[in-house]
């Protein structure tokens, strides 16, 4: 049985079923799922088949994990510059920007 396998940042995504984007928090999330899934202690496929996709799983996990961890991200106020907030600053604001302790 093949047990590593070459795969490319877009073919994890795809394995774990994303497109386009997702954020660490999908990511993480979408893994657990898969595991609950295809555990060979629980997954009504053959125990090989299983295997086989536990190990495919956890590898397109630790790759997109790996990138995220090491892309770098800017700081900058680009998304004000756009017009565009945060979603947490607009979290923020809806939740506080006007109490007069937090506003």
């Amino acid at each position: 049985m093949n047990t590593t396998h070459e795969m490319t940042i877009q073919k994890a995504a795809e394995l774990l079923g994303f497109s386009d984007k997702a954020s660490m928090l999908e990511i993480r999330k979408r893994y657990h799922e898969l595991i609950r899934v295809w555990h060979p202690d629980v997954s009504q496929h053959s125990p090989d088949e299983s295997h086989e996709m536990m190990i495919r799983i956890k590898e397109a996990y630790e790759i997109l994990i790996e990138y995220c961890m090491n892309y770098p991200v800017t700081f900058k106020d680009e998304m004000s510059k756009s017009g565009q907030k945060s979603k947490s600053m607009e979290y923020w604001q809806e939740h506080f920007g006007d109490d007069p302790i937090w506003g």
